[in-house]
């Protein structure tokens, strides 16, 4: 382990579709064979229908209601657990975080979750279920459903400010609260010790810059193709009431994303990476949604399997 690695523990604080899977991947690649992984997953998030005691046990195992809850060991935290419950647990400690377009992190989110199974939704129950099939519909209906806000509506700047009580886990973020929300994010995203872009080209090497490892550049749980039956043609989709609801639920986010940018890539214009990258993002998922659809191979399945039983055992492999 490098010398800038001395503060512990390391922890990355994964908001949902950011990449955090190759990221928490790549960090546990590179950390030594003793080094240990806490995976956890926090209420920040938790919308109208996800009821953790319905969960099936290796799924609710992974959730902590609070800070406590966290174990007061490990090398390596990470999981969806928002910076606001694990400050609270550790005072010291070396915080890093990755942000994504806001758009795309949306839309990545709806396709990822139209194409789950219901065999790859057991383990949430027939209520924590129910906040993935919503996204079997249109996107339209499913940005307007509030019963998942924290998930759709400026989810970034949520996960950064929980637990702000004007967070409401079965309703939008409404104007009058977006200034008073937006500050608490930014002072939060002010408090990391490094916060990346995935649109950044180098991210990986800039955070393992950061943290004092050599990151390997692994790429996990990225929606190549989907089902048939539940392929959307994106560009009828993208209509003008959809598009209106993308902008409106990714505000905070964007400004959010800009601020990063700037002091990252000082020369270049947010505003155009913005645009590209999303232009480019729709051209891949249009490859995407037309591929043959790919099954998860039984390697993968048993990697999954071995992976909720370490993470209830404190092994060093998590769960995905």
């Amino acid at each position: 382990m490098s010398a800038p690695f001395v503060q512990r523990p390391l922890i990355f604080n994964h908001i949902p579709k950011c990449a955090g899977t190759s990221v928490r991947n790549a960090i546990v690649a590179a950390l030594p064979p003793e080094a240990t992984t806490v995976y956890r997953v926090d209420v920040s998030l938790v919308g109208g229908y996800d009821r953790i005691d319905a969960l099936r046990p290796q799924a609710a195992a992974t959730f902590v209601r609070g800070p406590e809850e966290l174990p007061a060991d490990g090398d390596f935290i990470t999981g969806h657990v928002a910076p606001g419950t694990t400050r609270a647990r550790y005072d010291e400690r070396q915080e890093v975080t990755i942000l994504r377009h806001p758009r795309l992190r949306v839309l990545s989110q709806w396709v990822h979750s139209r194409a789950l199974s219901d065999f790859d939704l057991r383990h949430f129950g027939h209520a924590g279920s129910i906040a993935f099939r919503v996204a079997r519909g249109r996107l339209g209906d499913y940005l307007d459903h509030a019963m998942i806000a924290p998930n759709i509506d400026n989810t970034i700047a949520r996960f950064l400010a929980w637990p702000h009580p004007l967070l409401s886990p079965t309703s939008f973020i409404e104007e009058s609260q977006e200034e008073e929300i937006l500050g608490a994010a930014l002072d939060s995203l002010d408090r990391f010790d490094h916060v990346g872009l995935v649109e950044d080209p180098r991210f990986l090497e800039h955070l393992g810059t950061a943290i004092g490892l050599t990151l390997p550049d692994i790429r996990l749980n990225e929606r190549v193709s989907v089902p048939r039956r539940r392929r959307p043609d994106l560009a009828p989709e993208l209509d003008g009431r959809t598009v209106e609801l993308l902008a409106r639920h990714t505000r905070l986010d964007e400004r959010l994303w800009i601020h990063v940018a700037r002091r990252i890539r000082p020369d270049s214009d947010p505003a155009q990476t913005l645009e590209v990258a999303w232009e480019q993002a729709l051209t891949r998922y249009d490859a995407a949604l037309t591929a043959p659809y790919e099954t998860r191979p039984v390697r993968r399945a048993a990697e999954l399997a071995y992976g909720t039983y370490a993470a209830a055992r404190g092994l060093r492999r998590p769960w995905y």
